[in-house]
């Protein structure tokens, strides 16, 4: 079966393993038999310190600094101090998975809303549609490409 990531309101289908940016893998997708699933690990802003850890859309470590709100196989989300949303993970259905938070970038913050992704450079990235052909997406400054 193929999945759908549903990434600040651009569709990108057909099973996508990967989403990167400026040579950095956010985070890496699979499925199971209870759908699609999202794998990653944030670091501070400095990539020195793991902040937390999705395993599989279960989060496996969580820095004391962080709230977690949620963290079924269905709806991970957790959030910092200021009730901002780091990251969530939702399974709308067998074939969509939804994503959105912040993610570090080599001192930089991607911001993926689940209206639009907000580039490096600060564009807004929205409405795209992405054939993945179960590969990894590139979010550039202008737009989400497949490969790497």
């Amino acid at each position: 079966m193929t999945y759908t990531l549903l990434f600040g309101n651009n569709f990108i289908s057909d099973s996508p393993k990967s989403v990167e940016c400026d040579h950095t893998t956010l985070f890496s997708l699979g499925e199971d038999h209870n759908g699609p699933y999202l794998t990653t690990k944030f670091s501070d802003l400095s990539g020195k310190h793991t902040i937390l850890s999705i395993d599989k859309n279960s989060c496996t470590y969580c820095a004391h600094d962080l709230v977690l709100k949620k963290n079924e196989r269905s709806h991970v989300l957790i959030d910092n101090m200021e009730r901002e949303n780091i990251i969530q993970s939702r399974i709308l259905d067998k074939a969509t998975i939804l994503v959105s938070g912040m993610f570090s970038i080599k001192e930089s913050l991607l911001v993926v809303t689940q209206n639009y992704v907000t580039s490096l450079s600060g564009k807004r990235i929205m409405h795209s549609r992405i054939i993945a052909k179960n590969g990894s997406v590139t979010v550039t400054d202008d737009e989400i490409v497949p490969g790497g």
